[in-house]
């Protein structure tokens, strides 16, 4: 599929995101701050969005690490998407309880932002760890 497929712009923005979107009534609402070079969000994930009974599902933790590492650059407005990455489950992730999510840029090569984040409780345990590879779109 094509960008031309679309009826729109395929980036465009209209805020109903199932991560960040505000006016979708279904999703997290992902609030986004930078410390250093990294990008923080904190989420408490409800139920609705368990697997095992009481445990954030882990394709939930995926998505959630996806969208702090592509917003590491979209909002310091740079178009950026991800064309790959790879999660860790590290221990299970307890729904309706608060997860920090941070990302950070390794390195960038030609048009590909090589990226890493991390899911952590407030205890500090790591749940999940991931990495991207985002590229850069006009």
């Amino acid at each position: 599929m094509t960008t031309e497929s679309f009826n729109c712009d395929p980036f465009a923005d209209d805020h109903y995101c199932l991560c960040c979107g505000e006016k979708n009534p279904m999703g997290l609402r992902m609030k986004f701050r930078y410390e250093d070079d990294k990008i923080i969000s904190e989420v408490i994930i409800p139920k609705e969005f368990q697997g095992f009974a009481d445990v954030v599902h882990g394709g939930i933790l995926g998505t959630l690490l996806d969208e702090v590492m592509v917003n590491l650059y979209w909002l310091r407005g740079e178009k950026a998407v991800t064309v790959e990455y790879q999660v860790r489950l590290k221990a299970p992730c307890p729904v309706n309880r608060k997860v920090l999510f941070s990302a950070w840029k390794v390195e960038t090569k030609r048009n590909i932002h090589f990226t890493e984040a991390e899911a952590r409780l407030e205890d500090g345990m790591v749940v999940a760890e991931a990495s991207a590879k985002c590229m850069k779109v006009k």
